[in-house]
């Protein structure tokens, strides 16, 4: 009988990677890049499908700050999404995101960059 326990456990300990959910791999900029320039585009890469349901962007430079939302152009699971947001300029950029997992598990995450020079 406790070989019976034991080798179930081990069987569930095995299996337990390939129930993980989602998480982030990446993310164009990378956290705390300083660029010479406004991106074009941010991107969000994940180590499984997931879908993005929310993603806010809080400029900030010298004592102003804005917080926008951006506009997310699908809902369906993706493994990498690419967003464009209306930039504003030199500062710092801190972008906070939601997305919901292939498996319902939520996440969030957050990622910042800055832009010298505009």
């Amino acid at each position: 009988m406790k070989k019976s326990i034991v080798a179930l456990a081990a069987v569930l300990l095995a299996a337990t990677p390939a129930m993980a959910h989602s998480e982030m791999n990446m993310t164009e900029p990378a956290d705390g890049t300083t660029l010479n320039v406004v991106p074009e585009t941010i991107a969000l890469k994940f180590t499984a499908p997931a879908r993005v349901m929310k993603v806010e962007m809080l400029h900030t430079n010298g004592t102003a700050s804005h917080t926008m939302t951006v506009d997310i152009p699908t809902f369906g699971m993706v493994d990498e999404i690419s967003l464009t947001p209306d930039f504003m300029g030199a500062g710092r950029y801190d972008v906070n995101w939601r997305a919901l997992g292939e498996d319902g598990h939520v996440m969030t995450g957050s990622f910042s960059f800055t832009v010298e020079g505009e």
